[in-house]
């Protein structure tokens, strides 16, 4: 008798997955008036389901893991090419709820191999009804394991019961509603709901359709140039919901250059090969500006542009150089670009030809007055001796004129740092000798009133672009203190510039306070405070005293004197680069490889999104690390 009982459970199992040869047509009574019927029809002609008993399909029975299994191995014809073995795979070399030899024993070991489902425990489950979630995870997953990307524009979905679920299962529900895969009216996806056999066959005969345009992710996009279009399966994982309403961001992730929109969710992938680098945002934020380089260490490649939407990304034509990081900014009123390159300063519009603007050598920094009408820059003046150059402080206006001199500084670079908010005076670094060296363990920031006789010292310290910050009152917030390394002599200062003025601030108690910003109001202070190891430590032994010293690194928030400073301990530990959001209510960082965000009072931080495929280098330049290679956030 339990012959007989095994003997129909396996043919009513064969019948369930794999069509009898010469069959044509849904030979089924019990779907001609399911709404279904035409997908039932599709995946059984492709012999990927057929009934679960003569003339029946059983629309409305629940679809388990084992059935599912076998659906996807045959839908994208799955298998273990590829992957050696000492032994013929087993089923208990996976699972120990999973026999040999039965009708879905193959599916689970391709599947197990190939990571389509999530298994915990050695169990496969394989009677278990699997849910929507489930279901996604696995279609997405197994066109991961077929090594397929599909073209496709990313909207994040706006199903408000999502997420809660794990960063996999939110990718998967985005892959699926963005394909048209799974997509379901209303603000649900209801990811625990079973799903039934009719509903399978929907689900696959519009996979089947995905197929057909889908490519091989290796040869996608062979040669081609950014904005070609968006590898939906190699797109990075995004939570949306967390950055929403907080403007548009701009991130490099395996070389690639993404946006997500604030407003949409919408991720888009504006290039296609080559790396981009240094993602920067035109003040009305329809465009982008970005560099392409194709060296891994190259700081400095080829100038591109594109629109905000992706559209109209474009190599710029007509300069006579290589573009530097650093060495290209927006003007705060108008789409056009400032450039330095080795012939002189250049202006690029965001449509149009570019133009030189000014003429000279040796220019490497300069920065736009507030009302963006001027430009200041530096000039390397012609001499015999590398030893003996001087620097020329200069100002052109960019609507015409010649340029003016302002000051000369004796063997020594200059390096702008910006101007001030009320445009009436300039802020610059002095680099004696021109030296690196020197300048890399602190120079002398000075300020000049247009129109005064001489300059100002303020006061000294690395001349890090994430290490100053501007109030809209006229203040700057810098980390003073001279040597390289990080970990060491590093405090912060605010610096009246119209007086000249300079407030030390303290630090917290046995810490160094770096990465300061301003909260655009002005009325707040947000830094990072890391364990102070003395000027003896010039670097680590091993990762993990590296890691040791980044965990000491965490975020504090404080009034402009200084006062009130306290730590926000929800942040965690190894915090780089905060930065407040417009209203002031949010702060973004870094931490863990990854971007975050946390209400400025306190709460519970939400993880973005992550930067790097592979751990980042966290030691950096003698322990700073900047992520403006890499990202760049935008705020209307």
């Amino acid at each position: 008798m339990k012959r007989v009982l095994l003997f129909m459970f396996l043919l009513a199992a064969t019948l369930l997955m794999a069509p009898p040869a010469g069959y044509a047509g849904a030979p089924f009574d019990d779907i001609q008036a399911h709404q279904a019927a035409a997908d039932i029809e599709a995946v059984y002609e492709k012999g990927i389901m057929i009934g679960t008993a003569p003339g029946k399909f059983s629309p409305d029975e629940f679809v388990d893991r084992a059935q599912l299994a076998v659906c996807l191995v045959r839908t994208f014809d799955l298998n273990l090419d590829g992957l050696n073995f000492v032994k013929a795979p087993a089923p208990s070399d996976l699972y120990d709820d999973v026999e040999d030899s039965t009708w879905y024993s193959r599916a689970a070991i391709i599947a197990g191999y190939k990571k389509i489902f999530e298994v915990t425990g050695r169990k496969f489950k394989p009677h278990e009804a699997v849910t929507r979630a489930e279901a996604a995870s696995a279609i997405a997953g197994s066109f991961a394991a077929k090594k397929l990307s599909v073209i496709t524009t990313m909207i994040w979905p706006d199903y408000i019961d999502i997420k809660n679920l794990t960063q996999k299962q939110q990718s998967g529900i985005s892959f699926v509603f963005n394909t048209g895969i799974m997509k379901y009216d209303g603000r649900e996806f209801k990811p625990y709901e079973k799903i039934t056999r009719a509903e399978l066959a929907g689900i696959l005969n519009r996979t089947l359709k995905t197929l057909t345009v889908a490519t091989p992710a290796q040869e996608a996009e062979p040669g081609s140039s950014p904005g070609s279009g968006n590898p939906a399966i190699n797109l990075p994982d995004v939570n949306a919901a967390a950055f929403k309403g907080q403007g548009d961001l701009a991130f490099v992730r395996q070389d690639l250059l993404y946006t997500l929109d604030g407003k949409t969710g919408e991720v888009r992938q504006l290039t296609g090969s080559g790396r981009a680098l240094h993602p920067a945002w035109s003040h009305d934020g329809r465009w982008l500006a970005f560099i392409r380089v194709t060296g891994q260490d190259a700081g400095n490649g080829q100038l591109w542009l594109a629109r905000w939407d992706g559209s109209q990304v474009r190599q710029v034509q007509g300069l006579p150089g290589l573009a530097g990081r650093e060495r290209f900014c927006w003007s705060p009123a108008a789409n056009v670009l400032a450039v330095a390159m080795p012939d002189g300063v250049w202006l690029v519009p965001a449509e149009g030809e570019p133009r030189r603007l000014a003429g000279s050598e040796g220019t490497v920094s300069l920065a736009w007055s507030p009302d963006g009408k001027a430009l200041a820059f530096n000039v390397t003046l012609p001499s015999g001796e590398p030893q003996a150059r001087s620097d020329a402080l200069y100002t052109v206006d960019v609507d015409g004129g010649r340029p003016v001199r302002h000051l000369t500084a004796p063997q020594a670079g200059i390096q702008v740092a910006a101007w001030w908010p009320d445009g009436k005076g300039l802020l610059y670094w002095l680099d004696p000798l021109h030296s690196a060296s020197l300048a890399a363990d602190g120079m002398g920031l000075w300020s000049l009133r247009l129109g005064d006789t001489g300059p100002k010292l303020l006061t000294s310290g690395l001349a890090h672009r994430g290490w100053q910050s501007l109030s809209p009152q006229g203040s700057l917030l810098m980390v003073e203190g001279g040597g390289r390394i990080v970990w060491a002599g590093k405090s912060l200062a605010t610096i009246d510039l119209a007086s000249g003025s300079v407030r030390e601030l303290k630090n917290p108690e046995g810490s160094v306070a770096i990465d300061p910003s301003f909260s655009p109001d002005g009325s707040r202070i947000a830094f990072v405070a890391a364990k102070d190891l003395g000027g003896n430590v010039w670097g680590f032994d091993n990762d993990g005293e590296l890691a040791a010293w980044v965990a000491t690194r965490t975020l504090w928030i404080g009034n402009p004197d200084g006062s009130g400073a306290h730590p926000l301990r929800s942040a965690g530990a190894g915090v780089y680069q905060p930065a407040w959001s417009k209203d002031g209510e949010h702060i973004l960082y870094v931490r863990d490889n990854a971007l975050w965000i946390i209400g400025a009072g306190g709460g519970q931080p939400e993880k973005i999104l992550e930067l790097f495929s592979e751990e980042g280098d966290l030691f950096g330049f003698y322990g700073y690390t900047s992520y403006r290679d890499i990202m760049a956030w935008y705020q209307p």
